[in-house]
């Protein structure tokens, strides 16, 4: 039985030709694409659950191609495939709100996984969100925001403890280098008001991680550390058990409640 229906876009036919034998194993219905425009031609009369595509072709890029594949469909859900450290083009197809970046070569097993997780749709998780870099935030905003989060963005270390203590959240996302309160001590002071939030540390080097952090994060269970630029598979994955976690705890509470 087909599970759904995926447009695999790469202009190395080798690539394309093996990973589609891979993904049709796993019961999808896969066609294929050598090019972007070839891509668009495409989704503007099949539908797709799911498009995978590399961010660098010949002619329109993934990006630019995505972008005019959610003229035809907004809601379209595409994850890119790059072998090249093109930063600037990642960036912009996560603003555009691509589903995740994977970077060639990857373990099949991981772009199976990826696959399965862009298709389950599940609600996601209330964040909160701050971070030094205005321009990263907003982005990880948008990004977070196609996978079905509800983000709110801090502006700094005291204004992310300020909106904790007006609202719940699920997740904490907290750059390390933050005016006001650096990271760990907003994390702190959030703790102190919300208990059982789940968060993440962001660093952009690895110099940036002092010894209080480090203790921090030996000490504080569910603490982690994020690296940028962010894996966002990892990301998504990370959010996605949270989610789970938070939900399954919430179902058991229920259940308590009724017996």
């Amino acid at each position: 039985m087909v599970k759904s229906r995926i447009l695999l876009v790469d202009d190395n036919i080798e690539f394309l030709d093996s990973t589609k034998d891979v993904v049709e194993e796993e019961g999808f219905e896969v066609v294929t694409a050598t090019s972007g425009e070839e891509a668009i031609r495409l989704v503007g009369w099949q539908n797709f659950d799911l498009v995978i595509m590399d961010i660098k072709m010949p002619g329109l890029n993934g990006v630019e191609s995505f972008i005019a594949m959610k003229r035809h469909d907004p809601d379209i859900r595409v994850i890119m495939c790059t072998a090249y450290i093109v930063e600037d083009l990642i960036r912009q197809a996560l603003a555009e709100g691509a589903y995740a970046v994977l970077n060639k070569p990857f373990e099949i097993s991981l772009l199976l996984r990826t696959i399965e997780s862009a298709l389950k749709g599940r609600d996601g998780g209330r964040i909160l969100l701050a971070d030094r870099d205005p321009q990263f935030a907003s982005i990880l905003n948008e990004f977070l925001a196609a996978q079905g989060h509800k983000v709110v963005v801090a502006e700094n270390g005291l204004d992310a403890v300020k909106r904790a203590g007006e609202q719940e959240f699920d997740i904490l996302l907290l750059d390390i280098k933050l005016a006001g309160l650096d990271g760990v001590q907003a994390y702190y002071r959030v703790k102190a008001v919300r208990p059982d939030i789940a968060a993440a540390i962001i660093t952009g080097y690895s110099d940036e991680i002092d010894a209080a952090t480090q203790l921090a994060l030996r000490r504080e269970k569910g603490l982690i550390s994020l690296k940028k630029p962010l894996d966002t598979v990892q990301l998504v994955n990370l959010l996605e058990n949270i989610c789970e976690a938070k939900q399954l705890g919430a179902h058991r509470k229920r259940e308590g409640e009724r017996s």
